[in-house]
């Protein structure tokens, strides 16, 4: 095992990448970022500070050399910034970091509190946020999406992973191939554009809802007393709804404005 000790009086820039393994980051409130090493080749892997600087880096392999397997745990300051870089190692983040970019073959996502910009990505990995206070991307191959809530605008690409968020008060887009899509709670624009999958949104508070499919079924709940303009379509599956007319909304009120379009699956609207 190799263990680092940095002086951070504040958060720092942190570059990490590795092939296989494990990444496991705490942000809490410390003067102090130590990076601890573990596995077979442990000392082969550089940790180095430049300025405000962390970088923790695997050194390439040639020819059919495999990855050597490695743990790395990082105490860091909060709102730290993060760009990190595996093959098919998982990387987890507790407490609150700032803009970051994470990119992996086949690893995990975890990532408890985004507090700036961030980009996340992975082949086939499941990606889960705890919640996001700026714009986020997020895009998969066929990993799940959890997302328990989002403050800005953030877009999801997956092409056979379920995406899941809990509440959304930013504007949602979701572009899926296969992957079902279920929201707890939006208070803006939800779009989401799939092949075969359903849509189940249990609570519209307002904004706009694009919905486009094929053969997946459309759910749309809408919160009692918000008017509601409807525009629904499919060509071989049923609709129904039981939503009640509440009048035109008044000025500065909230509203929604609902488009679904379909061509064998069912959509249902319901008061909410």
């Amino acid at each position: 095992m190799s263990e680092y000790d940095f002086t951070t009086p504040g958060p720092i820039r942190m570059f990490a990448e590795i092939g296989r393994g494990r990444i496991a980051l705490d942000a809490t409130e410390t003067a102090t970022t130590h990076v601890s090493v573990r596995g077979d080749k442990a000392d082969e892997i550089e940790v180095t500070q430049e300025d405000d600087m962390i970088s923790i880096v695997s050194p390439r392999r040639s020819g059919f050399s495999r990855e050597p397997e490695v743990d790395v745990v990082v105490t860091l300051p909060v709102d730290s910034e993060l760009a990190i870089r595996t093959g098919s190692a998982d990387i987890a983040v507790d407490g609150p970091v700032g803009a970051t970019r994470v990119k992996t073959g086949s690893g995990d996502i975890r990532i408890e509190l985004l507090g700036g910009p961030s980009d996340l990505e992975s082949g086939s990995g499941d990606v889960q946020v705890g919640t996001a206070s700026a714009q986020l991307r997020i895009k998969s191959g066929s990993g799940d999406i959890r997302l328990d809530h989002t403050d800005d605008a953030t877009s999801v690409s997956t092409g056979s992973g379920d995406t899941m968020v809990g509440e959304a008060f930013g504007a949602l887009a979701v572009k899926s191939g296969s992957g079902d899509l279920e929201i707890r709670e939006s208070h803006s624009d939800v779009a989401f554009a799939t092949g075969s999958g359903d849509v189940q949104l249990a609570r519209a508070h307002r904004g706009r809802v694009d919905i486009r499919g094929a053969s997946g079924d459309v759910l749309i709940g809408v919160v009692e007393g918000i008017p509601v303009w409807t525009d629904v379509f499919t060509v071989t599956g049923d609709i129904s709804s039981d939503l009640v007319g509440a009048g035109e909304p008044a000025e500065g009120a909230d509203y929604v404005e609902l488009r679904a379009k379909t061509v064998s699956g069912d959509i249902s609207l319901r008061q909410r």
